[in-house]
């Protein structure tokens, strides 16, 4: 079976029947339009051509640059609203909670939640990354549904995202745009001719040509609709029993997504009325809009599915704690990455009481903007009582705010072990994520100043850097217009980065040079690359291992995933895995743009 690595590659790739489709649509529609223009105009078959190729193509370029950004983008053209972090409105609360868990349980940024003003039970998953996932929720499903049918639905929302289905879904809509747009355009002609002035009989003739155009379009446009319906089914059938027995998998609890899917059977009217639902059918958790071509199986299809894997017998949810030692198992941290790209149910739980362990105080605060700035800050601070007083000095002075906050979370924060605070961290990210440019950039300086003030970097101060880098910084800019790098790169292409890193972690676990050096090498063949000798001490400072993360960034999935694997086998040469082995392998997961879950012993 595939891995997350694996699948999301083969979503870089997986546009073959999206292309073969497209082709389709492209040629039938071209061909219908070269027909009509010659009862217009006789010996215009190339401008015929090119006039399609413009009908189709600007359309389909304009929705790819407006879709590809991100999934708030569809969001929005759904009408949707997202919820504030900070909500304490019962349902919104409860969806909220439900995806931060998930979030958290998967090792992936909390994605923000966007609520539909529609009165059927609906959900989608938009974006082309798991860095710049949304999840859009209707308003039915948060008034209909309990918390374990909410969970059924968003584990199969977060099944999409991690199997690479939703950058297939956002290049489909301009796809699909592209060629139903004829339609639109010979709808538009029509309609402009009956309300044009009336006057000459030579203007009466060209306005009926028009309108005759016009209406020839239109049943173009059926063509282009033909193939656009062809397109959401052949994309969304399979991967839909797919993200249902996933959701199971994660869950542990057919009644959850079973439920769900029983009271869409059983509502009255599934139908999601905003205009532009048709559009994005085939991302739709159930089917929006009734076409042709069902984009969904049948609800019925579904359940039955799920009851023939309720039949099997499933462990029971559990709810084990979280460890709260600074030394971890290495079966808790294989498995960790044997879970990447899914969701297991213990995290789950474990997600539920990391989050819960700050009591409702620092919830309440990391769901705000100045709170979450405390929080972070809190986690920053320094253990040695000189450094400590220094810091909360520096921010005395440049933020009253932030330093009146932080006397409120500090000694909760203090309480915390390192899982906690991290998953604490994920929720002011995604808090943060949504700040003005300005005053995070402010608070981001005092944060540098801060940690930088005797001139050095601990472990867990830099592990959070690059966690704000990777869920807060990078966002901004790419809503600001920057590009993400391409994920093209092999490891043989950064050799000497790659060696750094992993002689890092080799030397992690063990004050013996001759067991690190034998970790090292059996690392180097984890990662495919040749042998060779510890890179020197001064290459294995956390500043040189920043700037070769710099670069892994490009890294493809597959060559990342096997980083990460090599940095494990280093990780597992010992009995045991410390907190500092633990920060590391998160900060290089996050840069990897790897969701490593928590480790649960």
């Amino acid at each position: 079976m595939a891995n997350f690595f694996e699948h999301q590659e083969r979503a870089q790739s997986r546009t073959l029947w999206l292309v073969v489709l497209f082709l389709f649509g492209v040629c039938g529609v071209t061909a219908c339009v070269t027909t009509l223009m010659a009862l217009f105009i006789p010996n215009s078959v190339w401008l015929a051509i090119l006039l399609s190729l413009l009908l189709i193509g600007i359309p389909f370029l304009y929705k790819l640059l407006t879709m590809s950004a991100s999934g708030v983008a569809v969001a929005e053209s759904l009408g949707g609203t997202r919820i504030d972090p900070a909500s304490s409105e019962v349902n919104e609360r409860k969806i909220l909670n439900v995806v931060e868990e998930m979030a958290i349980a998967s090792g992936m940024p909390i994605p923000p939640v966007f609520v539909l003003d529609e009165e059927c039970i609906n959900a989608f998953a938009a974006g082309t990354t798991p860095q710049d996932a949304v999840i859009g929720v209707s308003r039915g499903a948060l008034e209909t549904l309990t918390r374990d049918e909410l969970q059924g639905v968003m584990a199969h929302e977060f099944s999409h995202i991690f199997h690479g289905d939703m950058r297939i879904n956002m290049r489909a809509i301009a796809a699909i745009f592209g060629i139903m747009a004829v339609g639109y355009v010979g709808y538009f002609l029509l309609r402009s001719t009956m309300y044009a002035p009336r006057g000459r009989k030579s203007d009466g003739r060209a306005t009926a040509g028009i309108a005759l155009f016009g209406l020839g379009l239109i049943v173009v446009g059926c063509v282009g609709t033909f193939f656009g319906r062809l397109m959401q089914a052949a994309i969304s059938r399979q991967r839909e029993f797919l993200a249902d027995a996933s959701a199971v998998q994660y869950t542990r609890n057919p009644s959850g997504i079973g439920g769900a899917l029983r009271k869409i059977l059983g509502q009255s009217s599934a139908a999601m009325h905003h205009a532009e639902a048709s559009q994005f059918n085939h991302m739709l958790f159930c089917e929006g809009v009734q076409t042709l071509f069902a984009s969904h199986p049948p609800l019925a299809e579904r359940i039955a599915r799920i009851e023939s894997i309720a039949g099997v017998s499933l462990p029971e949810p559990s709810t084990p704690p979280i460890p709260r030692a600074p030394v971890h198992s290495n079966t808790g941290l294989a498995s960790s990455f044997a879970a990447v790209g899914s969701v297991r149910p213990s995290g789950l739980a474990s997600a539920s009481v990391a989050l819960s362990a700050g009591g409702d105080q620092l919830n309440n605060a990391a769901h705000q903007f100045i709170g979450a700035k405390a929080i972070v800050w809190a986690i920053t601070l320094s253990t040695n009582p000189t450094r400590a007083a220094a810091q909360r000095s520096l921010v005395a002075q440049r933020s009253s705010d932030i330093a009146d906050a932080l006397r409120e979370v500090e000694v909760a924060v203090a309480s915390l072990n390192t899982q906690s605070r991290l998953a604490l961290v994920d929720v002011a990210c995604a808090t943060l994520v949504n700040d003005h440019v300005s005053s995070y950039q402010v608070f981001r300086r005092l944060l540098s100043d801060s940690v930088r003030l005797d001139g050095t970097v601990d472990l867990l101060e830099w592990t959070v850097l690059q966690v704000l880098r990777m869920r807060v910084e990078l966002p901004i800019a790419v809503r600001g217009g920057a590009k993400l790098p391409a994920r093209t790169a092999t490891l043989a292409q950064h050799d000497t980065h790659a060696r750094r890193i992993l002689g890092l972690f080799a030397l992690q676990g063990t004050h013996d040079e001759e067991c690190a050096r034998l970790a090292f090498e059996r690392a180097l063949k984890v990662a495919g690359l040749e042998g060779g000798s510890l890179p020197p001490q001064e290459e294995r400072s956390l500043d040189s291992i920043a700037k070769g993360l710099d670069a892994l960034e490009s890294l493809r999935p597959t060559a990342a995933g096997r980083l990460v694997e090599a940095a494990l086998c280093c990780v597992r040469a010992d009995a045991a895995t410390t907190d500092r082995e633990y920060l590391l392998l998160r900060a290089l997961s996050e840069r990897l743009a790897i969701p490593l879950p928590p480790m649960i012993d």
